[in-house]
């Protein structure tokens, strides 16, 4: 079996935000957000209120992308995050909720469609192409194959905000949880090589049959990371994908199936609007 991560969110919320630094209670001011523009100013970034020039992505995440000109929203990961041909992907409800909410996002990267459903195949077009297909994912691959192509891939795109899903493979591999959490660390540090001021949305993984334990095990390293990575210029945020969701929302045990997309979608698009101050 071709394995890569895929997840679906629940239909209610069970976003965790103890690894972000901006937290839904505690929503950042209009004076801190022009403190990060300041700082974002200084290393060659700039605030623009009027779309243009190069607005700051806390500005832009502030205002889900009605400030500074879109919110450009970078889906990384394996293959749950490109889908597979006869699937939409949760990048399809994402684009729906966010843009029913008012949103005005740009999804990014340098792939396009769902896969044909083996590793490094021909992408192709998903069921409903009504949505934005450009994302960042890579069917069949792990962690550390990820890792090195990232900063490249940031800095082309310029996400303001990357959603990352990603250590399925590795965990059905054999790798140890240590192991994993390492390599999740350095795609993060990718991140941020490309783009310093990315805001970051770190996934607690869906659960895949043949290995739940292993799955599991993953996500409760998660917090740690995201505690030990967490920086005010480029926040992250953990988003439990796996609260509310069972191998039931896998076509397969591990891709998710329509239901699953939907959890998972919705849980990002929950994650992005918690960040909405303006």
């Amino acid at each position: 079996m071709n394995h890569l991560c895929s997840r679906t969110p629940s239909a209610t919320r069970s976003t965790d935000f103890s690894g972000c630094s901006m937290p839904r209670k505690m929503p950042p001011t209009r004076a801190a957000l022009l403190v990060l523009t300041a700082v974002l100013s200084a290393c060659g970034g700039g605030d623009s209120d009027d779309g243009s020039g190069d607005a700051t992505s806390a500005l832009k995440v502030a205002s889900c992308g009605r400030e500074g000109g879109p919110l450009r929203i970078m889906p990384l990961g394996d293959s749950i995050t490109q889908a597979e041909a006869g699937h939409n992907s949760y990048r399809r409800v994402l684009w729906q909720r966010l843009n029913a909410a008012g949103c005005s996002v740009d999804l990014v990267g340098s792939r396009s469609g769902v896969s044909s459903g083996y590793r490094d195949s021909p992408q192709t077009s998903a069921p409903d192409p009504d949505f934005d297909p450009d994302h960042e994912g890579y069917w069949d691959y792990r962690a550390h194959e990820l890792a090195p192509q990232v900063a490249g891939k940031v800095g082309s795109a310029s996400p303001d905000v990357v959603l990352l899903h990603l250590g399925t493979n590795d965990v059905l591999d054999g790798q140890s949880t240590t192991g994993i959490i390492g390599e999740l660390g350095s795609v993060i540090d990718a991140i941020r090589a490309g783009k310093a001021d990315t805001h970051i949305v770190l996934a607690k993984i869906i659960p895949a049959a043949p290995d739940t334990a292993g799955t599991a095990a993953l996500n409760r390293g998660i917090d740690g990371l995201a505690a030990s990575r967490n920086t005010v210029l480029s926040p992250i945020a953990v988003v439990n994908q796996a609260a509310g969701y069972s191998v039931a929302d896998n076509y397969d045990g591990v891709h998710p199936n329509a239901t699953g997309e939907a959890k998972l979608g919705n849980q990002w698009a929950d994650t992005v609007l918690a960040w909405r101050t303006r």
